[in-house]
């Protein structure tokens, strides 16, 4: 008997210090979890690099514990700026605000480019019917009014003789075209299918136009304080960038969680425009200096004013090692 009780002491004390041991792991694994919070414009599929480093365990793979935050533009930049968030996923209004001289750098490119669609309201019969007519855009100058005027251009109508109301969000754009708050409006997948789902109509649309719609910008401070922090977190969005690239089903799996969407749609914005996903994160230089010409670079500010790729670079060597 006393054997048999020296035995089940000795069960309980493996027991407890087993448990106490997984406690102390967890502990120590929390403390080494960073919080950081990254700014995206809106819920669309374009940020699926986002979505997916979050579901898959990708951020926290690299000791990170990501918040996303929908935020304007506007004000996601200036978070960045003063230091409330690390990173943003938004893209062509952020690189906008370095030509003009913030202290920020494109770091990573995720999609290179952007697919979008001119739709209009079903009492358009043509594109010319839209002389003095209202174009429904997320903000003035945004990536979506670009693209529009791109589009209108190649169709040989003057984007002068509309009228641009600023409306915001994606989804907003969408239902003041379908209830003819405003006349035509520039959308993505998915909401450009939902559009014409809804009766709505495609005037143009890919691949004639496109711009970088998504990727990764932080401060010239962080980079210059924190590099290896830096560096974690472009690592988890290039390990996403694979994921996307090679699977296209569970790709869409978290794109139906974190986007209002049927599967239909889901799949066809992923092969149209996420298939395409750039897995390294780097533009050319000649893409960057297109891309840059096209927002107006006014101020003359170099490509290496602008993009940072060397924490791509080195995090897309180790991934390809297999380190």
């Amino acid at each position: 008997m006393e054997n048999r009780g020296l035995r089940d002491r000795t069960r309980l004390s493996i027991c407890l210090i087993f448990v106490l041991g997984v406690s102390a792991i967890n502990e120590i694994a929390q403390a080494q979890t960073q919080k950081v919070r990254i700014t995206i414009s809106s819920r669309s599929n374009t940020s699926v690099p986002y979505y997916v480093a979050v579901s898959k365990g990708l951020f926290r793979e690299e000791g990170l514990d990501v918040e996303l935050i929908q935020a304007n533009p506007r004000l996601g930049v200036m978070a960045l700026i003063n230091g409330d968030v690390a990173f943003t996923g938004t893209f062509v209004s952020t690189v906008r605000g370095i030509l003009s001289g913030f202290p920020l750098k494109i770091v990573l490119v995720s999609v290179k480019k952007g697919v979008y669609y001119l739709i209009a309201h079903p009492s358009i019969k043509d594109i010319h019917d839209l002389k003095g007519k209202k174009l429904g855009v997320s903000s003035i100058r945004g990536s979506d009014h670009l693209v529009a005027e791109e589009l209108f251009r190649s169709k040989g109508f003057n984007p002068a003789q509309l009228q641009p109301v600023v409306l915001g969000d994606t989804s907003v754009r969408l239902q003041s075209v379908i209830t003819g708050a405003v006349e035509v409006t520039t959308l993505s997948p998915p909401h450009d299918l939902m559009a014409q789902n809804a009766g709505l109509k495609a005037l143009a649309g890919p691949p004639e136009i496109g711009m970088p719609a998504s990727g990764m910008i932080t401060s010239d401070r962080l980079i210059k304080e924190n590099p290896q922090f830096v560096r974690r977190a472009v690592r988890a969005i290039l390990k996403a960038n694979r994921f996307i690239g090679e699977q296209r089903q569970e790709t869409i799996n978290v794109l139906l969680k974190w986007v209002k969407q049927t599967p239909e749609i889901a799949g066809r914005s992923y092969d149209v425009e996420l298939k395409a996903i750039q897995r390294d994160g780097t533009m050319s230089d000649a893409d960057i200096e297109n891309f840059i010409d096209r927002l107006g670079n006014e101020k003359k500010r170099l490509v290496d004013d602008v993009r940072d790729f060397s924490f791509a670079r080195a995090a897309w060597k180790e991934l390809e090692s297999g380190k």
